[in-house]
């Protein structure tokens, strides 16, 4: 080293040590580091395989060596020999071509606030983050307070193992968390990344979102502690199972969207051919009159929102009802003949006194619908053939002034 790197090498706050790559020898220790031995009345070793307890001879320097050469690892944690002590160290390794720079972190008290520092970056970039760190060999989970804030309980009682942190997660979700977490620990990864439900003390759950990111390895690439946060993803979800809610379900009615539909229809479609079971569907035209074209949008949506409400509660569990135009439905009737669909069907457009009061109080009419009734396979072998046959035997009903037609 040039004299202005020596010196900065020697009074640099952090312990340091400098190892001759092709060798293991000490090349070159500061002064930090050389105050850690001499409070145990101690100087350093001068190799690797005497200064480390974890290594038996120079072949183990040279495969560490090799893995911090190839960028396989920057951290490892070992027992180094100070006197007649084992302290056990945390090393950050870097190549500096024929040699290797080693600067020495004390481990046995880690203190979380030096994790939750050295991943400030990691960190800021996320909101509401609750840090946590877990020693792999010995199970020990450690947790910010901001974690227990997140679970709305004290600090003493949030997880302390993976264990305890496995009993509040959701049993859908602990198999697929405790999977990906052992492949990463398994197969010595750099970081991972999961989404599922946390059990929180008022017993209710938060979707988060873990991102964990090795904190160190020991002298053989292995990890041996993880440290990550979790992040309250709750409204992110609630957003997108509205969006869901949006794609599935007409905003209005709440009955199914055309798009969703199909797939019932197409399901229910195939139970039939294989099943030789019939099958019938109807097109129910609202507004057959056009009535509901001369009233306020508002009072139009109501009545619209009225009928769609009557007609599900008057079909059976298995049939399927959807809003495929706005003032038309589509109702499948699973194994149903024509007859029982007409019987059915009277029975929505024929309502009973207080079934009328409610209808006529919402703006809507049983009078103004028209239904178009299409058989498979008779009138088509296809959902598109027999939705194209239903809309013809309404547009035929209406002609004819028929609340009921069937091609």
């Amino acid at each position: 080293m040039s004299p202005p790197f020596e010196l900065a090498f020697k009074y640099m706050p952090t312990p340091a040590f400098i190892i001759e790559s092709h060798t293991g020898k000490l090349l070159a220790y500061n002064r930090n580091f050389e105050v850690l031995f001499e409070n145990f009345n101690a100087t350093p070793a001068d190799t690797w395989d005497t200064l480390c307890e974890d290594a038996v001879s120079l072949k183990d320097w040279a495969s560490l060596n090799e893995q911090i050469q190839n960028g396989h690892i920057n951290r490892c944690e070992s027992l180094i020999r100070v006197g007649d002590k084992l302290i056990n160290m945390q090393l950050e390794m870097q190549a500096m071509g024929d040699s290797v720079l080693a600067c020495v972190y004390n481990t046995d008290h880690m203190d979380l606030a030096a994790a939750e520092n050295t991943l400030l970056k990691f960190a800021l970039t996320e909101s509401s983050a609750g840090l946590w760190i877990w020693e792999v060999e010995s199970d020990l989970v450690s947790c910010s307070k901001s974690i227990a804030s997140l679970l709305h309980c004290s600090l003493e009682k949030t997880p302390h193992s993976t264990e305890e942190w496995h009993k509040i997660v959701h049993p859908d979700d602990v198999k697929r968390l405790a999977r990906l977490v052992d492949e990463h620990v398994t197969h010595n990864q750099e970081h991972y990344e999961v989404e599922y439900r946390i059990l929180r003390s008022d017993q209710s759950y938060l979707w988060v979102k873990e991102h964990g990111k090795t904190y160190s390895k020991d002298a053989n690439g292995k990890v041996k502690k993880i440290v990550g946060f979790v992040v309250d993803i709750s409204h992110q979800k609630a957003l997108e199972e509205h969006l869901r809610n949006q794609a599935t379900f007409d905003e209005l009615t709440g009955l199914l969207t055309r798009g969703a539909a199909i797939t019932h229809f197409k399901k229910q479609l195939g139970l039939a051919k294989r099943q030789y079971t019939p099958l019938t569907m109807a097109k129910i035209h609202l507004d057959a009159q056009n009535r509901l074209n001369t009233l306020p949008m508002e009072a139009r949506n109501i009545a619209i929102q009225t009928s769609a409400r009557y007609i599900y509660k008057k079909i059976r569990e298995a049939d399927v009802l959807a809003r495929v135009e706005p003032d038309k439905l589509l109702l499948l009737l699973p194994n149903t003949s024509v007859k029982d669909a007409k019987t059915l069907l009277n029975h929505i457009i024929h309502p009973k006194e207080d079934e009328k009061t409610t209808l006529l109080e919402g703006n809507s009419d049983p009078m103004d619908f028209c239904i178009g009734i299409a058989v498979f396979p008779e009138d088509g072998e296809t959902i598109e053939e027999l939705a194209l046959s239903a809309n013809q035997a309404v547009e035929n009903g209406q002609e004819k002034n028929k609340q009921i037609s069937v091609n």
